[in-house]
């Protein structure tokens, strides 16, 4: 059985590319543990098929350009590679869509908008993941364009997202996986000892194109991070707010309409090499700060779609608090038992956490917190999903291809 990735070395979801090595972006890795099960796994060969924009650190330009940049991919590959501990002979070099097989499995990442490249003329099992899904219709057509096959993610967007269900008319089998938390995210500071509030942590983004404004109206992506964030007054004595607005650091230099083309590739390439946003955020130990409290916050995107803090939170064994959505039961969390659900609204979140700082439900807190921690620890097992998403894709290929 073959995977074979398109571009590997440059999928930060699964590698520090060179965005994170030269560039000093923060490394995301959310699906590290997949590529570290199957290049682990003696059943199952790992490749990586080189399109004609490989060369990740630099995209842009005429077709001229792009050829001869691409001569340097194998040896940005190579790089990669050795950087992130992988033994070259552990993974197949393709460098022509020829050489994947018809039952090889493809796994694309919607947002590797430069993987798709191609990918029409590959003759085989395509799956996709959703992951950092941000909802641009152009996105849906790719995937049409290239033949994919079946979808994977870390939620069913299908049931929790407006914005997909009008803009992506995608019927394909998915298959529902959960985040992993990092091993560090474990349970330190006894219940009893913690803070009797809520951490409230999580970026702010905005998402200005077409389609979001369209089926939302505000560009702010996270609403319930933003009104804890902006009301300190309101959550004084219920939640301690740790998020980051991703437009409120100085350290980056804003291009505007009135810069020249000089101005603006200074301050583009100022910030490449600086990356000084979110260094508050990125400041502080978040294992330290979920084991610090008894409850934890981290307010889902309004596309339906919640941050990986809640199940890091819960493996620490903090009591998580989030919406009653699909989004959870579809992976066996249900709302007072492993986790606490509200209705979404700020004050909604503020009297639900007031109730839980009442002596008299401290030791059903505690309870909740435990039993979430136990279901995340035992079944958010990065070799368990692994296991069972590469099983599931590849009874998806043979359905699909006999």
């Amino acid at each position: 059985m073959r995977i074979v990735f398109v571009n590997l070395h440059s999928s930060w979801m699964l590698v520090k590319n060179s965005a994170v090595l030269i560039f000093k972006n923060s490394a995301a890795l959310k699906h590290k543990y997949i590529l570290d099960y199957l290049l682990d796994n003696p059943e199952i060969e790992v490749a990586t098929l080189l399109n004609d924009r490989a060369f990740s650190i630099y995209t842009h330009g005429g077709k001229l350009l792009q050829k001869f940049l691409n001569l340097f991919a194998p040896i940005e590959y190579r790089w990669i590679l050795k950087k992130n501990g992988i033994d070259r002979n552990k993974v197949t070099l393709l460098k022509s869509a020829k050489e994947v097989r018809k039952d090889d499995i493809v796994m694309l990442y919607n947002l590797l908008s430069d993987s798709f490249r191609g990918a029409d003329k590959i003759d085989a099992f395509k799956v996709v993941s959703f992951l950092h899904f941000h909802g641009n219709a152009a996105d849906a057509q790719r995937i049409k364009d290239a033949g994919v096959q079946a979808v994977f993610n870390e939620v069913n967007l299908s049931k929790s997202c407006d914005l997909f269900k009008k803009y992506y008319p995608i019927d394909l089998p998915w298959t529902i996986i959960p985040f992993i938390p990092q091993p560090r995210f474990k349970p330190i500071k006894p219940f009893a000892q913690r803070k009797n509030k809520a951490f409230s942590v999580g970026t702010i983004t905005y998402k200005t194109h077409r389609e979001f404004i369209d089926v939302y109206g505000d560009p702010c992506d996270q609403p319930i991070r933003k009104a804890v964030k902006d009301n300190p007054e309101f959550f004084k004595d219920t939640a301690d707010c740790y998020s980051s607005d991703y437009n409120e650091d100085d350290t980056v230099k804003v291009v505007t309409q009135k810069d020249n083309a000089i101005v603006a590739f200074y301050k583009k390439v100022y910030n490449r090499l600086h990356n000084g946003r979110q260094k508050k955020y990125f400041s502080f130990d978040m294992v330290e700060k979920f084991n610090e409290y008894k409850m934890h916050v981290v307010g889902e995107e309004i596309l339906g779609i919640p941050g990986i803090g809640y199940v890091e939170g819960m493996a620490c064994g903090s009591a998580y608090i989030g919406i009653d959505s699909p989004v959870y039961r579809d992976l066996g969390l249900i709302p007072g038992i492993h986790y606490i659900a509200y209705d979404g609204t700020k004050e909604g979140l503020r009297s639900t956490i007031e109730h839980w700082q009442r002596p008299e439900n401290q030791e059903e807190l505690e309870k909740i917190a435990a039993t979430g921690c136990s279901f995340v620890r035992e079944n958010f097992n990065g070799e368990k999903v692994a296991h069972n998403l590469i099983a599931a894709l590849k009874n998806g290929r043979n359905n699909g291809c006999c």
